[in-house]
């Protein structure tokens, strides 16, 4: 007997230096060997059950690992590991009770209340993960895993404060933690404080320069700082390190899309969709960049894939009205605007078209939300769709009015919906000081690039006029259409310009009501009830010419392109 415990006791040294050697394969086969000899060797059994774990072999790490605690149950570091096993193989009630085992037979034990924190997190039990973790930070108040553990369950469950005061005890401790900075970048974030998120990630950089999270929002960062172009920069380097990184992608594409380069966005969403051809998200921005682009079959097809899954989707429902519309086919796009507004009955764009379409209700508010929406989506193509197909010619207009009626220097003009800033080229010639005003955001920033204003400010234009500021002239070419009832327009300007100051505005032509909404989704205005606000707001007609400035639906459009001036001051 004797000489068989001392053939084991040397087999057993023989397999621990060949596992501490990284010759796993012969410590098995030692260990193998006497358990077969001696199935109660708990050292062999103990050793087995740590080596499979090792290996990712679970099974196996759990059969051997039971055994042991079935020789030694009153051994917390056995039940510990057995339950770690059991959690791996998602045997969550047999991971519970060796957990709790654990903790029975050694109650200060922090490795097993961390381990049991973290299945219960796993779980969405956050007060008793919660619990488990404190008690393990009581326990060893320098216990790095658990810090960090506490800190990712509190920033899963929305407590940002705690979460970071978590990740700041593991820096204090192990001052290069990786995954600590980079969880202290992504509070710093979401809290909107964007140069201490940026000094963080470029910290985790310093560490690991391929860390695809941290390049990530780093290009989440430079879209918020209006950096397209570095933040694709910090989206292709992520992808080039992690092909497969949804994020990164996504982002990438998305930021394509809002730069209105479409082809470079539907390349990422064609690979998104291969892997995920359900996804609401990536189908819908593929419908808005083919719509963008044209492609108005492809556009549907993506868009009419969504509705089968979704049919209530608000914007896609929206987006597809707006396609038929392009191919003329007014019901169809009636029928889905009509389908969209049961979904969301308060929305004022959505509503403003359908009452155009439909002509129900011709007194019906105008829309910044539409106007906004339209004339971003049109930036990229407008000037030169309104100087080729439509044929527009009213800053010529404009500018012959002014030579004829000798306007040659004003001091301070504003361009209302300045838009890509064709107005502002002949404005400029006589202002000191231009400002021009657009509720697009995108199309200011073609104004911006062509170097013609002073200031370029973005908003609704009724917003901008109630703010304490005074003009010498004030332009409104093709603004009015996008108005409706202009009283508070002609009130707002009547306070804001000099006496002696100049109007200048185009209109569609009303034939019969002061103003009404048209079915091109634009607002025309009687001669009468022009003339009506002049005198009411103390503007002298001084010029009035029916000119043809654009074409629609390739017909020539007349409008009234008119010149008044404020000529009274307030009466006291």
């Amino acid at each position: 007997m004797k000489k068989m415990n001392t053939t084991i006791d040397s087999l057993y040294e023989e397999a621990s230096t060949l596992h501490a050697s990284g010759k796993i394969t012969e410590a098995i086969e030692r260990l193998e060997h006497i358990i077969q000899r001696s199935p109660d060797s708990k050292a062999a059994l103990r050793l087995l059950g740590v080596i499979f774990a090792q290996k990712g072999e679970m099974d196996k790490a759990s059969h051997y690992l039971k055994l042991n605690t079935e020789l030694e149950p009153f051994d917390a570091s056995l039940h510990n590991n057995l339950a770690n096993a059991y959690k791996i193989l998602r045997k969550f009630p047999k991971a519970l009770f060796h957990y709790q085992e654990a903790l029975k037979y050694q109650p200060d034990y922090p490795e097993a209340h961390n381990n049991l924190a973290t299945l219960y997190a796993s779980q969405n039990q956050y007060l008793q993960a919660l619990q488990h973790y404190r008690f393990a930070l009581h326990s060893r108040p320098d216990f790095i895993d658990a810090h960090f553990n506490l800190g990712l369950l509190l920033l899963k469950h929305n407590e940002p404060n705690a979460a970071k005061k978590q990740f700041n005890n593991v820096i204090t401790l192990v001052p290069n933690h990786v995954q600590a900075t980079f969880y202290l970048g992504v509070l710093a974030l979401e809290a909107n404080a964007l140069k201490e998120a940026e000094e963080k990630f470029f910290d985790v950089l310093k560490q690991d320069p391929e860390h695809v999270q941290a390049l990530t929002n780093l290009g989440v960062i430079a879209l918020k700082n209006e950096q397209g172009q570095v933040a694709i920069d910090y989206f292709t380097k992520a992808l080039s390190l992690d092909n497969d990184f949804e994020e990164a992608r996504n982002n990438l594409a998305g930021t394509f899309i809002h730069h209105d380069r479409f082809e470079n966005a539907l390349v990422h969403y064609e690979i998104l969709l291969k892997k995920n051809p359900k996804c609401v998200e990536y189908l819908y921005n593929s419908g808005v960049a083919q719509m963008a682009l044209g492609q108005l079959q492809k556009s549907i097809e993506l868009f009419e894939n969504i509705l089968r899954s979704e049919p209530d989707h608000f914007a896609t429902l929206n987006n597809l009205a707006a396609v038929f519309v392009k191919l003329h086919d007014r019901a169809k796009a009636i029928e889905l605007l009509n389908r969209a507004l049961k979904v969301n009955p308060h929305d004022e764009a959505t509503q403003f078209i359908y009452d155009a379409y439909t002509g129900t209700n011709k007194q019906s508010p105008a829309s910044a939300d539409y106007a906004r929406h339209l004339f971003d989506n049109y930036a990229l193509y407008y000037d030169q769709h309104l100087q080729g197909p439509l044929n527009y010619t009213l800053p010529h207009h404009i500018g012959q009015l002014l030579h004829r009626l000798q306007i040659n220097h004003v001091k301070k003009t504003i361009d209302l919906g300045a838009g890509t800033g064709l107005c502002g080229i002949v404005l400029r010639e006589i202002s000191d000081y231009l400002v021009g005003v657009d509720i697009s955001k995108k199309m200011l920033s073609l104004a911006g690039s062509k170097g013609i204003y002073d200031e370029l400010l973005e908003s609704e234009l009724i917003t901008h006029l109630k703010q304490q500021r005074h003009y010498d002239m004030a332009v409104a070419a093709d603004v009015l259409p996008y108005l409706g009832e202009l009283n508070t327009l002609f009130s707002l300007l009547h306070e804001r310009l000099s006496t002696n100051g100049l109007f200048i505005f185009s209109h569609e032509i009303s034939e019969h009501e002061p103003w009404e909404l048209q079915t091109s989704a634009r607002f025309c205005h009687h001669p009468d009830y022009i003339k009506k606000l002049c005198d009411e707001y103390q503007f002298k007609m001084i010029d009035t010419q029916k000119v043809v400035a654009r074409h629609q639906d390739n017909q020539a459009l007349p409008m009234m392109l008119c010149f008044a001036v404020r000529v009274y001051t307030h009466s006291t």
